[in-house]
């Protein structure tokens, strides 16, 4: 039974001789996002009415399966340092966040809710962030931050840039249309929201010019937009780069290290 409970502990700790995400842990994100992709479906009238009966019987599945996962979390929780051993170490893990939001995602599968309640399963999400620390999420992350920290000033100097074109194009979209558009530009905010939306190349349409001048710098402010997006794109995709070869450089020279 000890060995049973310590192969469980294993795998749910994520505690594999690989390194890598355990199957326990993998099987439990799956049935999360499936859980979470017939929550939603459920939500529209059509499906729920045709189909209502069989995702029931599958929530009530999917809910047996979240109590099992909680019932060998509680199960192991002693064998974890900071829980603690015995009743104590069980009691600290029920109260635990992570323990709360599985109560919380398990009760609506058994209780008969609504589906916008059943929604709630959705915070189990956090579940996934905490299992997704493999080796291979750790690098990404490492890689994200330091391009995020080598490259700040160049981002720095884009969103500067953006700003600018932000707060340019709606003073001149203002006066150019405010006395045409009062109700949809006559105002600096009403758009900075068009510009905005001109930007991101979005464009919802809700706020368009319609004089000659006003089309002339929605044109302007599109095309640079371009800039305003790619810029930023090229400067993360610079320091990814950088912090890959670093990486890459560093193996090289421990590689060289050990064969000496």
């Amino acid at each position: 039974m000890n060995e049973l409970r310590l192969r469980i502990y294993e795998q749910i700790s994520n505690n594999t001789p690989s390194g890598r995400t355990s199957l326990f842990n993998k099987l439990c994100g799956v049935t999360i996002f499936i859980s979470i992709f017939f929550a939603v479906i459920v939500t529209e009238n059509s499906i729920d009415y045709q189909f209502g009966d069989q995702i029931d019987l599958l929530d009530w599945i999917i809910g047996g399966l979240f109590f099992v996962e909680y019932f060998c979390r509680l199960w192991v929780a002693p064998l974890e340092k900071k829980y603690g051993k015995g009743w104590k170490g069980v009691l600290r893990y029920v109260f635990s966040p992570m323990a709360i939001i599985d109560v919380v995602a398990i009760v609506p599968s058994f209780i008969g809710v609504r589906a916008e309640l059943k929604i709630l399963r959705i915070i189990r999400l956090l579940r996934i962030l905490k299992i997704g620390r493999s080796e291979k999420f750790k690098q990404s992350i490492y890689h994200f931050n330091f391009a995020l920290r080598s490259k700040s000033q160049e981002l720095q100097i884009s969103i500067v840039y953006t700003v600018l074109l932000l707060l340019i194009s709606s003073t001149c979209m203002y006066l150019a249309e405010s006395s045409i558009q009062p109700k949809l530009l006559g105002s600096i905010p009403r758009c900075l929201w068009w510009s905005v939306t001109t930007v991101s190349a979005v464009g919802y349409g809700d706020s368009i010019p319609v004089t000659a001048v006003g089309k002339a710098i929605a044109s302007i402010t599109s095309l640079m937009g371009i800039a305003a997006i790619a810029i930023p794109t090229g400067i993360l995709a610079s320091g990814f780069s950088e912090s890959i070869g670093v990486q890459n450089k560093d193996e090289l020279i421990n590689n060289d290290i050990q064969i000496k």
